[in-house]
């Protein structure tokens, strides 16, 4: 037998075998996939911020930002165009070093008539479409996966178990093409739900892929147990890589941070939902629109104009990795979702608010434009819908009068309680009022260590009562009042030369009593939306804490301002009016709630010889 015969046999038996279409991968062969590619950091659909904006300035700046995927819905009203859609698209994501992963979006006629089967000839032209869209492709290095249907139905209806019906034909028809990528379909993107009849029909046809990918967008929801009970279904079916391929929404909680601190745990890659603030006006939420004002950003990681939403989410994409068996790499919910720089002052653009601690009657219209009350932590714990009425009351009395309100939720006097039940009393509480406008801002521990020494204690209740309250995604700034003050200057003493540029100064001068320590107070304004401090001190040495304050680049609050020294009232002032600090005072000072305004800030510029 001569060598080119056997060579004509060889080349026939290969013709045969990639005509023969293959099986399902095996686990195995789906980790060397995994291993192969490497972690997949992408995004969904590059809509155009404007209508003239080329794709491939999209792509480019999804990679300039650290993704290196794109999901993307093949059009195309024909098999042709469908071809030319991905074929066009692979080129322009391969100048960036982008991978493609198409969803097939091919319309199957009266799927949703459930008194009529689909006819067998509408299921041969569906078929002759899907193996004429994916053929041309079955050996293309750049398609990471191909997602076969997005989000089918889950529910027990006729329609969940005839698009099922479909999903797992499309699954046998692409194995008989042959295709060199994994064969997927994001059916999960619910909560496995054993009450749901369908669940065992969903979970047969996800058997059938060769890897996972799902959906989340309430990656955060009940401290992300929804998330981890539904990752462990997915394994649970079968140890294969998953990829998260639809995620990022931020009103609940479930920003980039809290996703990919989830997906790190299982070794999931992922794909965000949008890239550019664009005209599908995903920057809302689901049936909100944008011809209302909305905050935070729902979808999407750049503003129109390509600057940023949130430079940390973009650190935080460039920087994603696997976690190893038992790292943990969540920095911690209280860090996570602390509000950005933009949303705090967005926040508080309302201007000045000029307010007073009250503890009893309510101040009278014109008093003052806000009000800060301490709640009682026993007063929930007896009687929790009782407490709730009364708050409720209280805001209501407030705002009759014109008044915002910074309710205080904990002091040293409920730090003996267990530190669950105070965490879960303020999740409970912000959770209730969590998108009230009639507050201002919570103060969820007032000077924590004014009377307890345990430093580590407090520092464990500062955590916990910023994680759960966190945890209730409210649309008022978080914050607490530390212990804190500015040793008395010596006569003599010139602090604005001790601040001076380049001279070193500042915290050294800090002072603190009882359990409070600069570290204490360096977590609470480190974990804080707005910054707040409070004082009993004169005007200089006040300024020198409000220059200490203003480091964090955040609206500022006193909380409490002792105003027994009359004498010291128009420098006082004059400190909140040039730093923009939000006051409380110690009682109401009507004629400084009208009179007070912020002074506008202008800095001179360094004059050089010659210009």
């Amino acid at each position: 037998m001569n060598r080119r015969f056997l060579f004509v046999i060889a080349l026939l038996v290969g013709c045969l075998s990639m005509q023969a279409g293959r099986k399902q991968w095996t686990e195995k062969q789906a980790w060397e996939w995994y291993n192969r590619i490497g972690v997949i950091k992408g995004f969904n659909q590059p809509e155009p911020a404007y209508p003239g904006q080329d794709r491939k300035e999209i792509l480019k700046k999804a990679a300039d930002l650290g993704l290196n995927s794109v999901r993307f819905w093949v059009g195309g009203r024909n098999t042709e165009e469908r071809v030319a859609y991905i074929q066009g698209m692979i080129a322009d994501a391969k100048l960036f070093g982008l991978t493609v992963s198409p969803v097939l979006a091919i319309p199957v006629p009266g799927l949703r008539n459930a008194e009529k089967e689909l006819s067998a000839d509408i299921i041969k032209e569906f078929e002759q479409q899907v193996r004429g869209v994916v053929r041309p492709f079955a050996r293309e290095k750049q398609i990471s996966f191909w997602d076969l249907w997005n989000e089918p139905r889950f529910e027990d209806i006729p329609l969940t178990y005839r698009e099922m019906d479909l999903i797992e034909k499309m699954v046998i028809w692409c194995r008989d093409e042959n295709l060199s990528q994994p064969i997927t379909s994001s059916i999960i993107w619910a909560s496995p739900n054993t009450d749901n009849k369908a669940l065992k029909r969903t979970t047969e046809v996800e058997a059938m892929m060769d890897i996972h990918n799902f959906h989340s967008y309430d990656c955060s929801l009940q401290f992300s147990k929804n998330i981890y009970e539904m990752l462990d279904y997915i394994k649970s079916i079968s140890d294969r890589p998953i990829v998260s391929t639809e995620c990022l929404t931020r009103v609940n909680g479930s920003g980039v941070a809290r996703t990919l601190a989830v997906l790190a745990k299982y070794k999931a890659s992922f794909y965000i939902w949008g890239l550019y603030v664009n005209d599908r006006n995903w920057e809302a939420r689901w049936t909100r629109s944008t011809y209302d004002p909305y905050d935070p950003m729902f979808h999407n990681v750049l503003y129109s104009d390509g600057d940023i939403y949130d430079a940390r989410e973009i650190e935080l994409i460039r920087n994603y990795r696997y976690a190893q068996p038992g790292e943990d790499l969540d920095p911690g919910l209280e860090k996570t979702d602390r509000w950005d720089h933009a949303r705090a002052w967005r926040w508080m653009a309302a201007g000045p608010l000029t307010g007073a601690n009250i503890n009893g009657d309510m101040p009278n219209e014109g008093d003052c434009n806000a009000i800060r009350i301490k709640m009682e932590y026993n007063d929930w714990k007896a009687d929790r819908d009782a407490f709730l009425k009364n708050m409720d009351n209280q805001l209501s009395r407030a705002q009759r009068r014109g008044m915002t309100v910074m309710p205080v939720l904990l002091d040293d006097n409920d730090a003996t309680a267990d530190k669950a039940e105070l965490a879960k009393y303020v999740g409970d509480v912000v959770n209730r009022f969590y998108c009230d406008t009639r507050i201002k801002a919570w103060d969820l521990y007032d000077q924590p260590g004014r009377i307890i020494t345990d430093t580590q204690r407090l520092s464990e209740i500062i955590t916990e009562v910023f994680r759960y309250a966190r945890n209730q995604y409210s649309n008022q700034p978080l914050t607490m009042t530390p212990v804190v003050s500015v040793k008395t200057f010596e006569e003599g003493f010139d602090p604005w030369k001790a601040l001076v540029h380049g001279v070193t100064g500042g915290w050294s001068r800090l002072s603190y009593s009882g359990g409070s320590t600069s570290d204490l107070v360096y977590k609470i304004w480190c974990l804080s939306d707005v910054i707040s401090f409070a004082t009993n001190m004169a005007p200089a040495e006040t300024r020198w804490l409000i220059s200490i304050c203003y480091r964090f680049g955040r609206p500022i609050f006193c909380t409490t301002w002792d105003t027994s020294r009359a004498s010291d009232m128009a420098a006082q002032l004059k400190n909140f009016s040039d730093f923009h600090v939000y006051w409380f005072a110690d009682r109401t000072l009507p004629a400084q709630t009208e009179l007070f305004r912020f002074a506008q800030t202008s800095t001179q510029r360094q004059v050089t010889e010659g210009i």
